[in-house]
């Protein structure tokens, strides 16, 4: 049948995929990769297009022409709970012209058997986008579902397995990248305007209590088959790459195995995430080596007792020790923390913006706490009468503050917010070093836009 991937149009740009769902914090905007990994799987036998609205910049009326043009029998959509009211409307219109529609995305991860009762227009909500469900969804095979929610012929909804909880090992066709568009996709950390962006890890072993990866379990892809998708697109003369997973070389072993082959490669530049505890010096030197310019850590916090409550399972020293490794290997550092917690005060932002100057990041990344769908952090949020369980529309991308602390209200935490982010970017010194590491006018045109476009949405 031909089935469309649709990342649907919207009035903000969404990121929706790996349900966490969010607006972008500055100008960015990567490829999605539900979508990514999905579209190997479904093209193996369907016949597959790609649309994807954020990338095009495509309205309402004009990606309904483009949906009709290809008239699917099928549309497998991401969704989000960042933008759930437009995304439903124009979903549900989709079904009214006799489509199948089959979704994944955070505001599915949780009590996805309450949505589908709500949306009649919902056939299933995918509880993963690395196996077959969606095949034998769309073929009909629900006895071969294996982490799913469906409605079945006699409108029956069910919940099938553990949607998401992988373990183990996890393999599937190769990623179709030629069918996402050439233009379009923006990342922040990129040497080089072409990227793809792939996974080569599912989920995240680590059991952090405010983040969605860690109710996804653990699951790992051959190499073989992480290396078959790279190399073609090498093919096709894409060598930046955004290596999507969450915890980079959790597996020491398969760390340094991949690591080795890129190397042996020879041509590649990417970014990825690691956690500053398990990024020791053989496993950074092997990554520099390999092309990594860049590594996310998660810092999160200044107070070792949020960093304790939340199961982050490392030491304020431990982070020290592993952006002071990073550095000493070449690699940029880009330190992510999440604010706006339950126990945040004013004193503790101003901490946590000190512990960010005392790392020397070369980028800061603040995340609004949000009630993840499926996380332990979601359920006290809930029972401390932050949040209405019934509300489904969060966003983390810090235009809006989802909750109040127990000390601040959204207004003044999301002030705070912002002059933590003037304070950190408009320092000369980090201004004249950024200049110092762009290696292409390229380079620095992009940094200009993406630093141009953060501090406008933290005026």
């Amino acid at each position: 049948m031909r089935v469309l991937l649709l990342n649907p149009p919207g009035r903000g740009t969404y990121i929706r995929d790996y349900f966490c769902s969010k607006t972008t914090k500055s100008n960015y905007l990567f490829h999605p990769i539900d979508l990514v990994m999905l579209s190997g799987t479904v093209a193996s036998r369907h016949e597959t297009a790609v649309l994807d609205c954020m990338a095009e910049q495509l309205g309402t009326e004009t990606a309904c022409a483009r949906i009709d043009a290809f008239d699917p029998q099928a549309i497998v959509s991401l969704v989000g709970s960042v933008s759930w009211p437009e995304d439903r409307e124009f979903l549900a219109a989709q079904a009214a012209r006799g489509r199948r529609v089959i979704a994944i995305g955070d505001v599915l991860h949780e009590k996805a058997d309450e949505r589908l009762a709500e949306e009649a227009w919902l056939e299933a909500a995918l509880g993963d986008f690395v196996g077959a469900d969606v095949l034998a969804i769309l073929d009909g095979e629900l006895a071969n579902v294996r982490g799913s929610t469906v409605r079945h012929a006699d409108r029956r909804i069910e919940t099938i397995g553990t949607p998401g909880k992988l373990r183990g090992e996890y393999d599937l066709p190769r990623p179709r990248h030629e069918l996402f568009p050439e233009r379009g996709y923006r990342f922040s950390f990129a040497r080089h305007e072409r990227f793809a962006t792939v996974l080569t890890d599912w989920g995240c072993p680590y059991p952090c209590t405010f983040c969605v990866m860690s109710t996804l379990g653990h699951a790992s892809r051959p190499i073989s088959s992480v290396l078959e998708e790279i190399d073609c697109l090498r093919a096709r003369g894409i060598h930046e790459l955004f290596v999507m997973d969450q915890t980079f070389g959790v597996n020491r072993k398969r760390g340094l195995e991949l690591c080795a082959e890129l190397e042996r490669r020879g041509d590649l530049s990417w970014t990825t995430y690691v956690r500053p505890d398990r990024s020791d010096d053989e496993l950074l030197a092997a990554m520099r080596r390999a092309g990594c310019h860049t590594v996310m850590m998660g810092v999160e916090s200044a107070s070792p007792e949020v960093l304790a409550s939340y199961e982050k399972r490392y030491a304020l020293e431990q982070v020290r020790e592993g952006f002071t490794r990073a550095r000493r290997h070449g690699l940029r550092t880009v330190g992510t923390f999440i604010i706006g917690l339950p126990e945040e005060t004013e004193q503790s932002l101003r901490a946590s913006l000190d512990l960010a100057l005392e790392l020397e990041l070369d980028f800061m990344s603040l995340n609004m706490a949000v009630p993840r769908f499926g996380t332990p952090f979601r359920r006290r949020a809930i029972e401390l009468g932050l949040v209405d369980e019934r509300d489904l529309v969060m966003d983390q991308g810090g235009a809006d503050a989802k909750l109040p602390t127990q000390a601040l209200d959204r207004t003044t935490m999301l002030a705070l917010k912002r002059r933590m982010v003037r304070k950190f970017y408009l320092r000369p010194s980090y201004l004249w070093s950024r200049l110092r590491d762009v290696t292409s006018l390229s380079e620095l045109a992009r940094n200009a836009r993406e630093g141009l476009a953060l501090l406008a949405r933290n005026r």
